[in-house]
């Protein structure tokens, strides 16, 4: 791990900052956004895909078990001093999302329906975290924001309506509450990325709970786990290095630096990053309409982030 993350990790951040050179906060923010929702885009269909072997709730908790594992050897190697008492308290309400809301809530509705129509009720991610982060950041964004942010909320939930024969009611209730779980962890994740950087945000995150997933997570571990295709594994090691923590690594600084409401939006295209996981590695049958809503919501997000420009802009002329 020491060497993966030293010659890989390090590296990558470094080529990114003289890369960027040049570029404003918000631009780096928004690149960065960009690239953290294509590495959560693979999330979903992982999370179908796994717990069609494994108990949802053993992948649920382990990916906090296992990954505040990796997050303690980083912050260990890198010497990261402890975080204060303010931080602590912002960090433990960040892990009611991160570590238990949001990962177990979508590994029970994965287990129920398929991975397409979780990935298009998540949709209205970036309007729970936009509305949460605002408030917390004191963030004031201009009323077409949200307008288009309730536009794509709007979509999100005519198409869960349009859809008829998709799996049982209540998962839709489960993706619900995950939004509702992630929402609140990235808000207070990206305010506490205003303080610490963002790849401590998360692994504190992971470490301060951590232990409380131990034991759930070794009485639901497979008695059976030879049996058990090796994708299925490697799939749930992408969901607890990638989806857990390295991801978190570039959105908690995206965050930081381009400001939470307007990075989140950017949220939006995992919708379409995903359905093509989705379609293309496990073959889910997507129809016309499918596609359809998520031209509409994509569309939507880039309006959104042109009425936050142009609001800047005015502000600053």
């Amino acid at each position: 791990m020491h060497n993966w993350y030293q010659s890989f990790l390090i590296p990558t951040f470094q080529h990114f900052q003289q890369f960027s050179q040049g570029w404003s906060e918000q631009t780096k923010g928004l690149v960065l956004g960009v690239l953290a929702v294509m590495l959560f885009s693979f999330t979903l269909p992982l999370s179908h895909y796994v717990t069609q072997s494994l108990d949802p709730w053993f992948v649920g908790m382990g990916r906090t078990a296992f990954g505040g594992v990796l997050a303690a050897a980083i912050l260990w190697k890198k010497q990261a001093p402890l975080p204060n008492r303010q931080q602590i308290k912002w960090l433990l309400l960040s892990s009611l999302g991160i570590t238990l809301g949001f990962p177990v809530c979508i590994s029970l509705a994965m287990s129920l329906t398929e991975s397409s129509r979780g990935i298009i009720v998540i949709g209205v991610l970036p309007l729970a975290t936009a509305v949460i982060g605002a408030v917390l950041a004191k963030e004031r964004m201009p009323k077409a924001f949200w307008l288009f942010a309730l536009a794509g909320a709007g979509l999100v939930f005519g198409f869960t309506a349009s859809q008829q024969s998709s799996g049982p009611q209540w998962a839709d209730l489960l993706l619900l509450l995950a939004v509702l779980s992630a929402g609140f962890g990235y808000a207070t994740g990206g305010k506490l990325s205003k303080e610490l950087p963002g790849w401590q945000v998360i692994s504190w995150t992971l470490v301060l709970v951590m232990p409380f997933f131990w034991v759930p997570t070794a009485m639901l571990f497979p008695t059976e786990s030879a049996q058990i295709e090796l994708g299925v594994w490697l799939a749930f090691a992408y969901l607890i290095i990638i989806s857990q923590l390295l991801g978190f690594f570039l959105w908690n600084s995206a965050m930081g630096l381009g400001g939470i409401a307007l990075v989140s939006q950017t949220q939006l295209l995992q919708i379409f990053f995903s359905l093509l996981i989705a379609d293309i590695l496990f073959g889910e049958q997507l129809n016309a309409w499918t596609w359809l809503f998520a031209i509409l919501i994509i569309t939507v997000v880039a309006m959104g982030n042109k009425s936050v420009r142009l609001a800047r802009q005015r502000l600053k002329a």
